[in-house]
């Protein structure tokens, strides 16, 4: 990697440094790069997209080993691939709407009235199992709640406000769920195709002073205007940042706690039509959906808590499906997936996203409501490009 040399004057002179080439940072550095400045992007993978992947298999389907739904309100993403000419297509999952199966025999309108009384008296003070339990929810829908949300957040429910059925990812209800055709990770590399993106580059030392910014990645030194760090709150730790960040920021990153899940696919010898169905002992949902074309896409797919033998729970929670034995099956696992709102180390939103100087934070773990979701990645990456266009425009005077 070449090193970069920086160029002092303002206007099209000035430069930011953008840590991350996931969703957030990629929509950092394309607000930046339209704006005038320029981009430098410092990936420590081999890979621009971060936790969104998409991966085809065999058979020619194309799944989502990473984040894949949007939602209803994810209009961030919506304009960004409308502006990209990318294109949506209608998943046919019935997201909000997952039967639950393997506990007491439930109905999904039972579920429903209870999340509606909860929603009338949820706290953030109060745990979700301790809100179900104060109401009297019967057991079995209070499992199916609980398993609904553990999937969903991959994140333990007794360290969960009971607030959290309030936030996108785990609404429920009949709403239309849709993905990018060709795969999620076209939103990452379409974003990337203009911009200076240097991948294999972890970034390990940043010092930052009044007026200036050099960032060492990969053994070399880039100087700029102001950095952007769309990393996750783990990987900015392990940063080295001289002056330190100051201990208000520390322990807002420190603070962060990220659920852990996988996701399986298995392909189908005969497409099924879409369905969404929960395992709540098992804590994982399985999930047929269409394909671009709007015919049925031959896979199951599966997310949440591995089973030992995951692909034969797989079979036992839908015997209804037609598995193909001649393929093998695909899982990915990831051990940090997205920021969970942990009450017992809470997320300091405001911390999380203010500045320190000439650094501005982003990554959907800064993105406050919209927090692990692709919607907030993006969200926070345009937050924080603002706020470090705002500071190398001031500094330009």
């Amino acid at each position: 990697m070449e090193p970069v040399r920086r160029r002092r004057h303002a206007g099209r002179g000035r430069r930011v440094i953008v840590v991350g080439a996931g969703l957030a940072g990629l929509a950092a550095a394309r607000f930046l790069r339209r704006r005038g400045v320029d981009v430098v992007v410092f990936e420590a993978q081999e890979r621009v997209g971060g936790r969104v992947r998409s991966h085809a298999l065999s058979n020619g389907s194309v799944v989502e080993l990473g984040a894949e739904f949007v939602l209803p309100g994810h209009d961030t993403l919506r304009r960004l691939t409308r502006e990209l000419g990318l294109h949506l297509y209608e998943k046919g999952t019935p997201y909000g709407a997952r039967e639950p199966r393997g506990g007491p025999p439930v109905e999904q309108s039972e579920v429903a009235a209870a999340i509606g009384l909860l929603a009338r008296s949820a706290t953030d003070s109060e745990t979700l199992p301790d809100a179900l339990e104060r109401l009297g929810v019967l057991p079995g829908v209070r499992e199916a709640i609980l398993a609904r949300v553990e999937v969903t957040t991959a994140y333990p429910a007794h360290d969960q406000a009971s607030t959290v059925l309030a936030e996108s990812g785990t609404a429920v209800g009949d709403f239309p769920t849709h993905g990018i055709a060709g795969g999620n990770e076209r939103l990452a590399t379409e974003l990337a195709r203009m911009l200076d993106v240097r991948l294999g580059a972890p970034v390990e030392r940043i010092w930052h002073r009044e007026g200036s910014v050099t960032v060492r990645a990969a053994g070399t030194e880039c100087g700029a205007d102001a950095c952007v760090l769309a990393a996750p709150a783990t990987e900015v730790t392990r940063i080295a940042f001289d002056p330190p960040l100051p201990e208000w920021k520390q322990q807002a990153l420190g603070a962060v706690r990220y659920g852990a899940t996988s996701k399986l696919f298995l392909p189908l010898a005969r497409p099924a039509e879409p369905s969404a169905t929960l395992s709540v002992p098992g804590r994982f949902w399985t999930y047929t959906q269409l394909a671009p074309s709007g015919e049925p896409l031959p896979v199951a797919c599966s997310f949440g808590r591995p089973a030992p033998d995951w692909p034969a729970a797989v079979r036992s929670l839908r015997p209804d499906l037609t598995y193909d034995d001649t393929d093998e099956p695909v899982r990915s696992d990831w051990p940090a997936a997205y920021s969970a709102r942990s009450l017992t180390s809470p997320l300091d939103d405001a911390a999380l996203a203010a500045p320190v100087g000439l650094l501005a934070f982003a990554g959907e773990h800064t993105a406050g409501a919209w927090h692990a979701l692709m919607e907030g990645a993006l969200r926070s990456g345009e937050r924080a490009a603002a706020e470090a266009y705002d500071a190398v425009s001031r500094s330009a005077r």
